[in-house]
């Protein structure tokens, strides 16, 4: 009996690990079909997560313009620099903070020459001259004169017609360390910019202007800068400078009289404002026309032609010059743009109107 007891109890024990190894095998054969027809899920969601979070990241390049573009609004700086255009060079004193209140304040110093200044408050920008009726007011967050208005902008603005591109380092510039970034038109009809970016603080400290056959048309470098916790002391004092009076409320401005347009311009470029005017050296009635792709701006000026006396010319540079007579018209063109751009656009200035 107690055999038998023995031989059932050692049958038993057999068959319970029997249906436990059954067992083990049918969850594991069950867990690792649930994975075998799961995985392609969890593969595809994961590779969605992974391009949606591709698609939305900045590329370096634009980062590092952005970067830029964001130290040119919030840093609390003084800075000396250098322009060089052509043969003339123009050093300057600069100076941008922010006030506890987030007004914006930037001056900038001529320090060669006559004295003249730049004053920009939040959005409204003055120009003092020592000619004091030379002097005005602009209603602009951007202060025009030592920038392009599009480096104070995420670069984004500018993808349509210009694309980036940032070396892996930059040399060094004011003995600061710096990366470098290309802006390049996407097109021939513009100028193409070079720039030298600080590592530390993402302030532009090295900028050049290109042909796009690569010759250096226009410089600018920082010779000293100095980031400050707080807004420079020769800033404190600016909301209280008596402003001069405001560009369009202290000209009589007129609608444009010849009915000439360009029936030609390069993609991007948008009209800004135009007008009709005399001349402030030639007193010469005049059709002005200012247009701008965000980065670059130029200016048409259309005049008759038996009363403008500038032959027919082309000069290019930091501001290239086009002039032509066409249908009794004088039509000139002037800008940062290449020689060929501005004769192609002035070339196609035609009578729409009368």
């Amino acid at each position: 009996m107690n055999k038998r007891n023995s031989k059932l109890q050692k049958t038993n024990q057999h068959r319970n690990s029997v249906c436990r190894m059954t067992t083990n095998l049918l969850g594991s054969s069950l867990v690792g079909l649930l994975l075998a027809f799961a995985s392609p899920t969890f593969a595809q969601e994961s590779s969605l997560l992974n391009a949606s979070a591709q698609s939305t990241q900045v590329p370096a390049a634009e980062q590092r313009f952005n970067e830029m573009s964001q130290a040119l609004r919030e840093l609390n700086f003084e800075a000396t620099l250098v322009r060089v255009s052509g043969d003339r060079l123009e050093p300057m004193q600069w100076l941008h903070g922010t006030f506890p209140d987030g007004l914006e304040a930037e001056l900038i110093v001529m320090l060669n020459g006559p004295d003249r200044r730049i004053v920009r408050l939040g959005q409204e920008t003055s120009y003092y001259s020592q000619l004091v009726e030379q002097s005005y007011s602009l209603t602009t967050d951007v202060t025009y004169g030592l920038l392009p208005a599009a480096f104070y902008q995420d670069f984004a603005a500018l993808k349509p017609h210009y694309q980036v591109s940032a070396a892996d380092r930059g040399v060094r510039v004011v003995g600061r360390e710096t990366k470098f970034v290309r802006v390049l038109s996407r097109d021939n009809d513009r100028y193409h910019y070079g720039l030298w970016i600080d590592n530390d603080s993402g302030m532009l400290l090295k900028m050049q202007m290109t042909t796009p056959q690569g010759e250096i048309l226009e410089q600018l470098q920082v010779t000293h800068f100095y980031e400050a916790d707080s807004v420079p002391i020769s800033l404190s004092d600016v909301r209280g400078v008596q402003r001069p009076p405001r560009l369009l409320d202290s000209r009589n401005r007129q609608a444009p009289q010849f009915g000439a347009q360009p029936q030609w311009l390069p993609d991007g470029f948008e009209l800004q404002r135009s007008n009709h005017r005399l001349l402030a050296q030639t007193r010469l009635p005049t059709d002005h026309f200012l247009y701008s792709d965000g980065l670059t701006e130029f200016s048409l000026y259309i005049a008759e032609g038996d009363v403008q006396s500038l032959p027919n010319l082309g000069v290019q540079g930091p501001e290239s010059i086009y002039n032509v007579q066409l249908q009794g018209l004088a039509v000139t063109a002037v800008g940062k743009l290449p020689l060929n751009t501005l004769q192609r656009i002035a070339d196609s200035v035609v009578l729409t109107a009368k």
